[in-house]
């Protein structure tokens, strides 16, 4: 496929000056300190391609979208774009408040590239799309800030680009619009525009990407399918641990000791980023630091800004046996993680049969990420099904 946008050995350094008072900055000097917001980060977007662009706050994506927008210059490395780029970066940039709806239209058309008379011919696609017949002779300042959105969405889709940069819009807006503007995305890409975007809606990520790139202090850490990389994300704020990394430091606390943790599928494999449903097979081992008596196994599950979810305790058993200094036991728990969206943590602890304190408790045990359902939001997953008869 032929490369619209194509970067190599991309940086973008800035300089931070402290801002003092005039008094301190005579008395000492007002040392800058250098930022880069990207390094050596190499991208290729190709016609009829989407990339998206995901990662914690700061790891560069704005940046990487404003150099590809050419908004501003890259300090190092070099960056090939097309002559015809709609850039979202900022719905309604250009937009003049005290305009009208429809002299704003003219104006950001132009600004994007688009010929008067092209802004003619289309200039009642663009009204329609985004649903303003009837305010599209007010000034935008008496928009809401969703009228706003449509009408600087519709611009910038209707200019005929080779290449639509989107930051952060499809998280703008009712549900309906954002599902047009995901049809309209993927109709341009069939069409051959390569779309380049950035979001925290992982929805949008899995459902409308052909490939994915990971960001961390302004390197690509990860590229790839779009779940592979989701699920690196959700690894990277997680920190999933592995049975390699137990042992005496291991986080362990009371006379029991974890020494093994493995986490597998049904199938046996290893995940970073688990679907509604399936189940997680938990193995554990523990070693006894000294003699130990009997206990009862229990499980907490916390999502992160929700708090804890699940706890359980196995009442009925089987219980953990009793443990002579240095003996071993292996438990081994199947969960089925109906959940949506979101990152999560799983705590176990054995409890001695009187309550009286923990053998052993290990928070964050197990932390995984879960994709998200297209058309589900929440909590639970409750799977449900649908038959509809006529």
């Amino acid at each position: 496929m032929t490369a619209l946008l194509e970067a190599s050995g991309l940086g973008k350094r800035y300089v931070i000056r402290p801002q003092r008072s005039v008094a301190l900055s005579l008395m000492r000097r007002n040392r800058a300190r250098e930022f880069w917001a990207l390094r050596d980060l190499d991208l290729h977007v190709s016609a009829g391609e989407i990339v998206a662009i995901i990662g914690r706050n700061g790891a560069g994506k704005s940046t990487l979208l404003k150099l590809a927008a050419g908004v501003t210059r890259p300090t190092t490395g070099r960056m090939q774009r097309p002559e015809r780029v709609a850039p979202l970066i900022e719905v309604g940039a250009g937009f003049h408040p005290e305009l009208s709806g429809r002299e704003n239209v003219e104006v950001n058309a132009r600004l994007l590239g688009m010929p008067p008379s092209q802004i003619r011919k289309r200039f009642d696609e663009i009204v329609a799309f985004a649903e303003l017949e009837h305010a599209i002779d007010q000034p935008v300042r008496q928009y809401s800030s969703g009228m706003f959105m449509r009408l600087g969405f519709s611009v910038a889709v209707h200019t005929r680009p080779e290449l639509l940069i989107v930051d952060e819009v499809l998280a703008v807006g009712d549900l309906p619009f954002q599902v047009r503007c995901l049809d309209r995305i993927r109709e341009m890409k069939d069409s051959g525009v390569g779309v380049l975007f950035v979001s925290h809606n992982l929805t949008a990520v899995l459902s409308l990407a052909d490939r994915a790139l990971l960001l961390e202090h302004g390197r690509v850490v990860t590229e790839g399918s779009p779940r592979d990389t989701v699920g690196a994300y959700h690894a990277s704020m997680t920190h999933l641990p592995r049975s390699d990394a137990l042992g005496e430091d291991g986080g362990s606390t009371g006379p029991l000791r974890l020494t093994g943790l493995d986490v597998i599928d049904e199938n046996g494999a290893v995940e970073d980023l688990w679907s509604p449903g399936q189940v997680a097979t938990v193995s554990l081992e523990y070693e006894a630091v000294h003699d130990v008596p009997g206990g009862i196994f229990g499980l907490g599950l916390t999502k992160e800004g929700a708090g804890q979810v699940m706890r359980w305790v196995a009442e009925e058993g089987p219980f953990v046996p009793a443990l002579r200094q240095g003996e071993r036991v292996k438990i081994r728990t199947q969960i089925r993680l109906n959940f949506l969206e979101g990152g999560f943590s799983l705590d176990a602890g054995v409890v001695p049969h009187d309550r009286d304190g923990f053998l052993v408790l290990d928070q964050g045990v197990f932390r995984f990420g879960m994709a998200p359902r297209v058309g589900a939001s929440g909590l639970v997953d409750v799977a449900p099904t649908l038959d509809i008869q006529v």
